[in-house]
């Protein structure tokens, strides 16, 4: 699949991406939530509001908690993501695969940068 942003960028480009994004985007302004690190300090979580509505159906759903999906990320970091932008990408894939696999959606918006193209070919449960 590919991804609807650059990924891999340091804070810094993850901002100014999300802040170049929302001058296209009026309706889906930037957003700061503070969730608990493992230390419970805040830690600042940077998100377009459309995907703050997307936690917020999820977690309504009991589908996943997003605390614990911050934790995991200090836990687990990848190369120099910011935990926002390694959330970014998990709630993106997350919205992929209810598409792709006929899940419960809130709507039927195709994520920006979804590519249905091949998926089958290389999902075992098709094979």
């Amino acid at each position: 699949m590919k991804t609807c942003y650059p990924i891999g960028m340091s804070q810094q480009k993850y901002m100014a991406y999300l802040q170049s994004k929302s001058k296209d985007r009026p309706n889906d302004p930037i957003e700061m939530r503070l969730y608990k690190n493992m230390a419970k300090a805040d830690v600042m979580i940077h998100l377009p509001r459309s995907y703050w509505d997307f936690v917020e159906w999820v977690e309504l759903r009991g589908d996943i908690s997003f605390q614990d999906w911050v934790i995991h990320c200090e836990q687990t970091p990848f190369e120099d993501w910011s935990i926002s932008e390694l959330l970014m990408y998990w709630l993106w894939m997350d919205q992929c695969n209810r598409h792709r696999y006929g899940l419960p959606k809130p709507n039927d918006v195709l994520p920006e940068g979804y590519e249905p193209f091949g998926e089958v070919a290389n999902d075992s449960t098709f094979l």
